[in-house]
């Protein structure tokens, strides 16, 4: 699903299958951040991985009740990516176990598109997840 907000296509889409039993959050996030760029920019999945990891590593996106936002901000990035996956097991991070990832990736250049994505993201599983996420986002814009 593609919404537009402050000039800059949104891809929002979720994983059809579960991530993998006892996979670590580093692997996890190139798997998503591969994943979440494959159809419209595959060029840009090691610099979104790159850029996922550095800030993992500056601080944990661990956000808690089991959900976890990591995000990459991508320089040249012509469109923004949300990427829901889900995990029966959870993906051990640093401070626990997350059974929901939302990927974040975002044009570099625009850091309030980030922030609006992070808000609703939040806001959408705090509210106990009303809707599908693309569909909440969407009703946003």
């Amino acid at each position: 699903m593609r919404f537009a907000m402050i000039n800059t296509p949104i891809h929002i889409s979720e994983r059809n299958t579960p991530l993998p039993a006892g996979m670590s959050y580093p692997d996890a996030l190139c798997l998503l951040c591969r994943e979440a760029t494959a159809t419209h920019c595959p060029e840009s999945a090691q610099s979104a991985e790159r850029s996922a990891l550095e800030r993992e590593a500056q601080e944990p996106t661990y956000v808690g009740r089991g959900m976890a936002i990591p995000h990459a901000r991508v320089e040249g990035l012509a469109n923004a990516y949300v990427y829901l996956a889900r995990s029966e097991a959870g993906i051990p991070w640093p401070e626990e176990a997350a059974r929901t990832v939302v990927l974040l990736v975002v044009p570099a250049e625009q850091p309030d598109l980030y922030l609006q994505l992070l808000r609703r993201t939040v806001k959408w599983r705090m509210l106990g997840e009303p809707c599908p996420l693309a569909e909440f986002i969407g009703s946003l814009s």
